[in-house]
């Protein structure tokens, strides 16, 4: 084609026709210009195909790992709701002065103030799009600026349920363990991992008896009651975060629709 051209020109110099030469110069520089747009733009459709070839991935899979983090959040809200109940009928029995009067009744309550779990947020999509650059393909300002947030609000999450485990740990359980007998909860105990039943238990009640003083009741009272109160810290965080979750949900299936 460029020798097709170059021979026009040289056709047009060797008659002498110069102002014919001029007009065609300047259609061959018009039409070079015009095809060179016609590249560009090509070249701009292409690359925003494999954007919103990219766009559509990621999207869908952020909807599977919030879909996924919603299963989870559920079931952690699920157990530590029973945690939560297990603290105040503990309480009732405290002030009532019953311990004494239902022993295995207080033995599950026991385990079950210490079958507290933590939700464990699935940031893999999320993470890599935050830290790899990524955010930028996402074209919904809405849905980047969620990401950003969602990394932030599991962080911050992370301190009150350190102060719960800690709290359990050096001071109620040495409370406890100076007056129950703590291995009954052996009998009813249940790992909701174990999925395989590879749990062994006690098969036996323990020998000992619920110890515990009038002058201790104040202080059970007091313990129950704070460990509660940091229990009840994370259970907020976790309905906050199946809110989040949710709102994060339906701004990626809005924007699936829409893609």
């Amino acid at each position: 084609m460029i020798k097709f051209f170059r021979k026009i020109r040289y056709d047009l110099m060797s008659q002498n026709k110069t102002s014919k030469y001029f007009k065609y110069a300047i259609g061959e520089i018009i039409l070079v210009v015009i095809g060179i747009l016609i590249a560009l733009q090509i070249n701009t459709w292409n690359q925003q195909r494999i954007e919103n070839k990219q766009e559509l991935e990621l999207l869908k899979a952020l909807k599977d790992e919030f879909e996924y983090n919603l299963s989870e959040v559920d079931a952690t809200i699920a157990v530590n709701k029973k945690t939560t109940k297990s603290c105040l009928t503990l309480t009732k029995l405290i002030r009532a002065d019953s311990l004494n009067k239902m022993p295995e009744y207080v033995d599950s309550l026991l385990l079950n103030i210490g079958d507290f779990t933590s939700f464990d947020a699935r940031t893999g999509v999320s993470g890599e799009i935050v830290n790899s650059g990524k955010l930028n393909i996402l074209k919904n300002k809405n849905i980047r600026a969620q990401l950003g947030n969602w990394l932030t609000l599991i962080a911050d999450c992370e301190e009150d349920i350190l102060f719960r485990s800690d709290n359990y740990t050096m001071n109620l359980m040495p409370f406890l363990m100076k007056r129950f007998p703590l291995s009954n909860g052996e009998l009813t105990k249940n790992l909701a991992f174990d999925k395989m039943n590879y749990l062994e238990t006690y098969q036996e009640k323990s020998p000992f008896r619920i110890n515990i003083s009038e002058d201790d009741l104040m202080e059970f009272e007091n313990q129950i009651w704070h460990h509660k109160h940091n229990h009840d810290y994370v259970v907020i965080n976790e309905r906050n975060i199946r809110d989040f979750i949710m709102a994060t949900i339906k701004m990626i299936e809005e924007e699936l629709k829409s893609s």
